[in-house]
């Protein structure tokens, strides 16, 4: 499946609707970079997406994984690698990248990776003594929006329906919470306050959810990668690596 194809839609679906992104604090942004997470960058984070000189992978198989992250950051976030000519190509210093890749078992020709939320955050400062930078809409009145929510519900959607995978890897609480409120079923995920901690501790592979709503994809959830030392507890990442394998 070809990427343009997936920037053609998502065009399509957010056109003349500045104003749903700008009312949830966001801004319409994508297709910047070679190497990241789309709709920022191709999706595709093969060796040869990283290399400048090189002509970046432009097509997906079908049949594979589909990584789901919750947004691709801050307006900064993406002006610190656009703006810079020697980091332009993309997110190859990404933590979240770079740990779930030294850890999960994939082909990365059959694997995309994406986000449930389009566009980016606009900013607004740093949480008290960290260096993580908020998102603008947990604080009122710029909370996520429910027109905005479906806008980017209906997209992901059209990325299942296109990119066809067999397996949906949903990274972290806040994508398992996006995908609870979409309203389709993910009930055995809730409530949205529990840990995943107790989520793998339920009886049986509660983790795992095969939605035949969405035509019998598989999901799993596991701990956000830029957390290495909650992704590599056990039962995590053996858990994850020996579904894949199996499936």
């Amino acid at each position: 499946m070809k990427i343009q194809l997936l920037f053609d839609e998502l065009k399509k679906q957010t056109e003349n609707k500045e104003s749903v992104f700008t009312d949830s604090g966001m801004i319409n942004c994508y297709n910047k970079m070679h190497y990241g997470f789309f709709p920022l960058g191709l999706g595709i984070l093969t060796e040869n997406n990283k290399i400048k000189e090189a002509v970046p992978t432009i097509e997906v198989e079908e049949g594979g994984v589909m990584v789901l992250g919750n947004d691709f950051g801050t307006v900064n976030y993406v002006n610190s690698y656009v703006n810079d000519p020697d980091k332009k190509i993309g997110e190859t210093d990404s933590k979240t990248i770079i740990n779930f890749l030294d850890n999960v078992v994939l082909d990365k020709s059959k694997t995309f990776f994406t986000n449930f939320y389009l566009g980016v955050r606009l900013d607004d400062g740093l949480y008290k003594g960290t260096n993580m930078i908020k998102r603008m809409y947990r604080d009122k009145p710029n909370k996520l929006k429910d027109d905005y929510k479906k806008l980017c519900y209906d997209f992901f959607i059209a990325q299942l329906e296109l990119v066809k995978p067999r397996i949906v890897i949903c990274l972290g609480h806040e994508v398992k919470n996006a995908l609870i409120d979409s309203g389709v079923s993910f009930h055995q995920w809730k409530p949205k306050t529990g840990s995943l901690e107790k989520l793998y501790a339920r009886e049986g592979d509660k983790y795992i959810i095969e939605n035949m709503h969405l035509k019998g994809i598989h999901f799993i959830v596991i701990p956000h990668p830029c957390y290495p030392v909650n992704l590599l507890k056990p039962p995590y990442l053996a858990k994850l690596n020996a579904f894949l394998e199996s499936n």
